[in-house]
This record gives structure tokens, sequence and C-alpha cells, in this order.
């Protein structure tokens, strides 16, 4: 069985790097992985570094035969491009999308008058929907096209090639503009199809960050009278003047979850998923492309885990509907024990943790040196198992892929911990074992010599002996696991089983 999730915008695309970290630990059901990213804004840091994290992931099964083991254990696919974008002009604005001059004097034009202000109108959309769903909606319904698209048709020629019904699921913010004008509009548009046998999922995530600049700013930058800013044609103001405000992010929420009850706009979704936060951590106010890098945050491992609960769930169209709550123990704490299946996820992901952590330390180090001297002057017992009759050169690229995800996925983890409000308190994760704090606040690897050498405390909440002496010490012990990998696979699959 195969399992298809969506990200749209670049809160969407967040919670499916989460998802993807989840599936290397071996969080996900058994069948493949479908993956399709959403986004007018085509160069957005935060949805580029997600393309990144799969990348890694997608070369290491690619090139890894483990065997049958819980490391990599999901295959993923993704559609191309990444991502899908509704403009094929590099310098869309909405008024050129819907050729608007040539209607504007009539009774439709003065009808698009009075839904887009003049600002909406004429502000380039290269950098996304910039917090205003309206305009989303209207462009997502206009070009996702699942019979002509070659991106849709692609993605939707696998769900019909699935046995049965398909499992698809959805995630964005609803407090933005992608995210929110594309959750409704691109589950219709799945459920309207005659042609897909659907069920439908969605995380929608309610907000958990703030702008660090605009808190005081009541100034929603809208043009409502459509008199002002436009006039000056200089798209970089235009561009200035309409984006989202998070002083407004509860409002929207509020409006948009109000629209969905009134025309039961998640009625065609079998499960919805409400994440969110009070605590709402500080974020750069980059609107789009390259600058908008926002970090990994916990309540994007919320969403992922929700993806997880729909896919391995029996949910049907049951109008005996369940309503769950899921909510910290401690307002101001979050430990492994309030997500939901919190052991399970704090056994799986731990493992996980320890397998990157000891192979930067350790194992990539060493194999690295030999491949660059000659193998014959290393004896160590598991490296005389695992390379003695094979030339370690033919491996290092793929040690390199393994050294590249287990990075990605230790520099993910630490932000799970570290970037939340001051006022919440995250015991998950003792990043100080591998990470640290860079001058701009952003957290980042430290070099692999300097990490800990007794990584016992890891994971918080579950000490577990790491030592690295150990650690060498059952590997040199470990001849006689993984009989199915083959390769290189053989020497991970024993790596991570001794974690």
């Amino acid at each position: 069985m195969s399992y298809y999730a969506i990200g749209i915008g670049g809160t969407g695309a967040k919670c499916l790097e989460s998802l993807i970290h989840l599936a290397a630990a071996g969080m996900m059901p058994d069948g493949d992985l479908h993956l399709l990213f959403v986004d007018p804004d085509a160069s957005n840091g935060s949805r580029a570094r997600v393309a990144d994290t799969l990348t890694y992931y997608m070369e290491c099964k690619d090139r890894l035969d483990l065997g049958q083991t819980n490391l990599l254990k999901t295959r993923i696919d993704r559609a191309d491009p990444i991502p899908w974008t509704p403009f094929n002009d590099t310098n869309p604005k909405l008024k050129e999308f819907f050729h608007y001059d040539n209607f504007r004097d009539s009774p439709a034009g003065k009808l698009f008058d009075v839904l887009y202000s003049r600002l909406e109108k004429e502000c380039p959309l290269d950098e996304g929907f910039r917090g205003h769903p309206s305009i989303g909606s209207a462009v997502i319904a206009k070009t996702v096209d699942l019979a002509k698209d070659a991106t849709w048709r692609a993605f939707c020629d696998k769900i019909k090639n699935d046995d049965g019904v398909t499992k698809v699921f959805l995630a964005a913010s609803i407090f933005g503009g992608t995210g929110a004008s594309g959750f409704p509009t691109i589950a219709k548009i799945l459920n309207d199809d005659k042609n897909l046998d659907v069920t439908l999922g969605g995380a929608l995530i309610l907000p958990y960050f703030k702008f660090r600049d605009d808190e005081d700013d009541t100034d929603g930058g809208d043009d409502s009278d459509g008199t002002d800013d436009a006039d000056d044609g200089d798209d970089g103001k235009l561009k200035a003047n309409l984006k989202a405000k998070s002083n407004q992010f509860l409002m929207n929420t509020q409006t948009a979850l109000k629209h969905y009850h009134l025309w039961n706009r998640t009625g065609i979704y079998n499960a919805v998923y409400l994440l969110g936060d009070k605590f709402r951590v500080d974020v750069e106010n980059a609107p789009g492309g390259g600058r908008q890098k926002n970090a990994p945050h916990f309540i994007e491992l919320y969403a992922a885990l929700a993806a997880i609960d729909f896919f391995q769930k029996d949910i049907g169209n049951d109008q005996n509907a369940e309503y769950r709550m899921a909510s910290r123990s401690n307002t101001n704490l979050l430990q492994w024990t309030d997500l939901p299946d919190g052991e399970n996820v704090r056994s799986s992901i731990g493992k996980l943790a320890r397998f990157a952590f000891t192979y930067l330390s350790v194992y990539h180090p060493a194999l690295t040196q030999i491949a660059e001297h000659s193998r014959d002057v290393y004896r160590a017992p598991w490296y005389v198992h695992f390379f003695e009759r094979r030339n370690i050169q033919y491996a290092s690229g793929s040690l390199d892929c393994v050294e590249k995800y287990c990075s990605d996925f230790l520099r993910w983890l630490a932000n799970i911990q570290g970037n939340c409000s001051n006022m919440l308190t995250i015991e998950l994760v003792d990043y100080s074992t591998y990470a640290e704090r860079k001058a701009d606040g952003t957290l980042d690897l430290k070099s692999p010599k300097n990490f800990s050498n007794d990584p016992s405390h890891l994971i918080q909440s579950q000490r577990k002996s790491n030592v690295l002496s150990k650690h060498w010490e059952r590997m040199c012990s470990s001849g006689k696991t993984g009989r199915d990998a083959q390769g290189i696979g053989k020497f991970l699959r024993a790596l991570y089983e001794n974690c």
C-alpha cells in the first residue's frame, strides 16, 4: 500500500520535513510514501531546506541495502518539480493572471474590484500569496488541473494504480496565504474527481509563531481603498505593503474556522487535526524567497505524527466521528509523554539520534581517513569484518550521503528542542552534546570531533549507556548482524542495531 502527503506552503513543507525524519526512524506503516509540495514561492528557503532533506534520504535509500530494519524503512518518492507552482511567469500579478484589463469595465470587472483591492491586484506573487488566502484560493482553483497539469496527472496516476481506497494527507497553515487557500481548495478538487477513490486527512496548523518586528504594527498594509501605495508601480514597495502580519494571525484563524464551520469546508475530509501553540516563537518577517528559512518547530512534529496516525487507522466515512484532544500535562513544559504515543516516539527517534551521533563522531571520520590512506593499516575487528575484502573507495559515496542525512537529522532534532518561546521549557533532547547556538541565534552542529564522548543523556528522560568506547566494543563483536543486508548496508545495519 502507498500513502500520499501534500505540503502546502512553507508550513506544510516543514510538516513533511518532520514526516521524512519519522520515516527514517521507522515510524511509517509498511508501504511507499509519495510527497508533493505546493508553493507559488519557488525559492522559499524553508521548502528548499526540506528538498535537501528529501534528497539526502532518497540517496541513502537508493544506495544502501539495509535489509529488514526500521532504519530508512520507507521508500519515499517525490513529485517533480519541487515545488509545484501555479505560476509559469517569473513575476506574476493577480490582474495579469486573470487578464483583468480585458474585462475591467464589465460587470465582472466591477465585481473583481469589489473582491480585490488595487494593491492585491498589482502586487507580484512570485513570493507567495502574502497572507491573503482570497488571492490564493482563486489562483489555485484555476490552476490545479488533475488531468492536464503534468505534475498533478502523474501524482493522480499513482493513486489510480493503487489497490482500493488511497489515503491522502494534506498539511497547511490556516493563518497565512498559501496554506489557508490550498487546504480546502486542493482537497475539494481531489474529492470531486470521480476517477479517484481517496480518503482525505489533514493537519491544519493554527498560529505557532510571530514576527519579531510587527507586533505593534496595526497597519495591515492592505490598501483597501485602492488609492495609495499601488500607484508608484514599485514592486518592492508593493511587496512591503502586501505581507502577512502576525498581529492578524488570530483574527485570520478565527475567521477561517468560522468559514469552515458555516460552509462545511472540511466536510470532505475524513480526519482533520488542528494543531497550534499559545506560546508563539519569534521568527524573522521574511515574506518569501530564500530569506524565509524558518527553523523546524515541535508543532510540525505533531503534524507528522498526525499524518502517521491517519495512515495507520481505518478511517472511513463514519458519521460517529471521534473528537480527541492532545495537550501538555504542564502548560509550560513539553516532554516525550506529552506527544501522542510518546514512548514509541522517544524510542524510535532516540535510536536514530544515537545512530546519527555515533556515525558522525566516530565511524565516518575513521572511514574517511581510511579511504584517504591505505586500508591495510587499519585492523579494528569491525572494519576487518565489514570492509577488509572491499575497496573502501567503492563505498565512499554511500558513506557521504549517510553523513549528509545524519547531519541534517541531528540539526532538525536540535531545533525541535531549542526553537521555542522563552515561556516554554522543552525536555526532549540534550542538543548540547552535539550542537550549539551561533552568534545569529541559529542552532547548528559542532564539529564532530567536539561531540560529547558520553551521549547517555542525548534523549532526555531516557538514560541509555552509549559511551562511545562501549559501542565500539559492541561493533567489534557484531559479525552476525544483518545477514539480509548487502555491502555497506551490513555495516550501517550493525551500527544502528547496536545503538
